[in-house]
């Protein structure tokens, strides 16, 4: 997902930064949960997505990183948070 130049296919996003940052842990941040994990892409924060505490959609609101990786990174998908769209 990540940018190589101006977006220009459907998978493209302007929002995804040039390098996929490293995952800070393996558990949600701030609720301690292991399960539907969220990265984000800019500076590898670990959340929990909606369906639970919404750490993740958090994260985004209080930095402006607009993109997240579902873990384990490599297995999922990446959504863009300000386009409200799959990448």
């Amino acid at each position: 997902y990540l940018r190589t130049s101006a977006p220009s296919s459907a998978s493209a996003c302007a929002h995804a930064p040039d390098r996929l940052a490293t995952p800070r842990g393996s558990s949600c941040e701030e609720c301690g949960s292991t399960r539907s994990l969220r990265m984000c892409a800019a500076c590898g924060h670990v959340g929990c997505c909606d369906s639970q505490a919404g750490d993740a959609r958090r994260h985004y609101r209080e930095t402006g990183h607009e993109v997240m990786v579902s873990m384990p990174v490599g297995r999922g998908f990446s959504w863009c948070y300000a386009d409200e769209r799959y990448l």
